[in-house]
């Protein structure tokens, strides 16, 4: 083994980088248990009330989300790590965008200069 193989193996981000792997990978097998349990209880609701519980669909999302972030990471697609770690992108910000878009009425632009045009050649027709 060189100098190089070692310099390599030895380097902290990765093994930063296998501790953080080694905890999401605990992390991702209590969420996919606590999202069976909430499976059944959401079927519960929609029994019942023949409608799904939003309270536990909105729930449902970040477990989505953050299933999705902790695969990605896993699997090397991405270099951000997760929840808590992952940053927040507040809602605000996408409504600010919303609203910046404006919808509006754009009337058509009369050439001044065909007006005068015309103004001339009546008033020239009349002399």
């Amino acid at each position: 083994m060189n100098n190089i193989d070692k310099e390599e193996i030895l380097k902290g981000s990765k093994w930063v980088r296998f501790f953080f792997m080694v905890v999401y990978a605990f992390a991702i097998n209590f969420v996919i248990s606590i999202s069976i349990g909430l499976a059944f209880v959401q079927f519960l609701f929609y029994l019942f009330t023949s409608k799904p519980n939003s309270s536990i669909s909105t729930f449902n999302d970040y477990l989505l989300e953050f299933l999705s972030d902790t695969l990605a990471f896993l699997l090397f697609s991405t270099e951000d790590k997760p929840f808590p770690f992952k940053p927040e992108i507040s809602d605000d910000t996408e409504e600010d965008k919303e609203s910046e878009i404006i919808d509006a009425v754009v009337e058509p632009e009369v050439d001044q200069s065909e007006d005068q045009v015309n103004e001339t050649e009546e008033k020239e027709t009349k002399d």
